[in-house]
């Protein structure tokens, strides 16, 4: 009896010990990925790498800190201004590295529009590269040869660019609450990214019967790369991805609110467009669609 009241007591003091080494930080490439942790303990990292603003550095960059999920107390945070500006902190830095993904894609295809108009064709390998992208952004066409090519590059230049962050971060303010919504917060699930007739997915507390659920994600970056294909690719977009060709050509960057007024169609939220506009204006988002991402030093004491 005593040895297992002594057992409880030790366990109840190691209890905080235990509960803070669930924080696990792994560095790789310059990039600090973070799996569960606190605010407290969130806020430490970004002070010893001086993110202490949600409009980045000095130098306009936003360190490479990736979390896979928000804080574990972030729905805790009294101080809503607080809350706010550090949801804008932790989704910054992810909608960059996705950023980055995408203009390596573009990057890909421009190559692949150059070597078309140079030889006529691709080799068998260009060819390869060109499918797969267009398998991914649901280009579709039965033309065949020469004819197909052309037809890919030219959509998918259309279809393959950047998503200025102001929109994935508004968007996300908007359609999980800051951060703080039930989806958000059980599937990672920053814009409530439905699956269809199917038992997997978090079961939504109302319209139990319509035959969906809400997408339950790994990370918080793998919602956000789900959102920007989808962005991408559904042809409800068309109307933005006109936009963002003009804002590129008028700004040489794309911004946010310029193509806000486009996305108008794209969402069930009444007032889309004029919300997400409000809410970029609100926090001056154009900060982050100027924005780059900075890979850690790690000899930073």
């Amino acid at each position: 009896m005593i040895k297992k009241l002594l057992f409880f007591l030790m366990f109840l003091l190691f209890l905080p010990l235990l509960a803070k080494a669930e924080m696990k930080i792994t560095e790789a490439g310059g990039i600090i990925y973070i799996k569960k942790t606190t605010v407290s303990e969130l806020e430490n990292i970004f002070k010893k790498h001086k993110y202490l603003r949600f409009r980045g550095l000095d130098d306009n960059a936003y360190p490479a800190i990736f979390l896979s999920t928000l804080p574990t107390d972030f729905s805790e945070i009294k101080s809503q201004k607080y809350r706010n500006e550090l949801f804008i902190r932790i989704l910054t830095p992810l909608a960059l590295k996705i950023n980055e993904e995408i203009s390596n894609e573009r990057n890909t295809l421009l190559r692949l529009e150059r070597k078309f108009a140079q030889n006529g064709t691709l080799s068998s390998n260009e060819t390869e590269k060109l499918e797969t992208l267009a398998l991914k952004y649901d280009v579709f066409t039965r033309l065949k040869g020469a004819n197909r090519i052309g037809y890919l590059l030219e959509n998918l230049k259309q279809r393959v660019d950047i998503i200025p962050p102001s929109i994935f971060v508004a968007a996300a303010a908007m359609e999980s609450n800051w951060g703080t919504s039930r989806v958000a917060t059980l599937a990672n699930s920053l814009y409530k990214e439905k699956v269809w007739y199917t038992n997997e997915g978090l079961e939504p507390l109302e319209n139990k019967d319509d035959g969906y659920r809400f997408k339950i994600f790994n990370s918080l970056i793998d919602s956000m790369r789900s959102f920007a294909l989808t962005f991408n690719s559904n042809k409800m977009y068309e109307p933005v991805w006109l936009a963002r060709a003009l804002s590129a050509k008028r700004h040489d960057t794309v911004l946010g609110e310029s193509i806000a007024y486009a996305l108008a169609t794209s969402s069930n939220l009444p007032n889309f467009a004029g919300i997400l506009n409000y809410t970029a204006a609100f926090y001056d988002f154009m900060s982050l669609d100027l924005g780059h991402l900075k890979r850690i030093n790690n000899n930073v004491p």
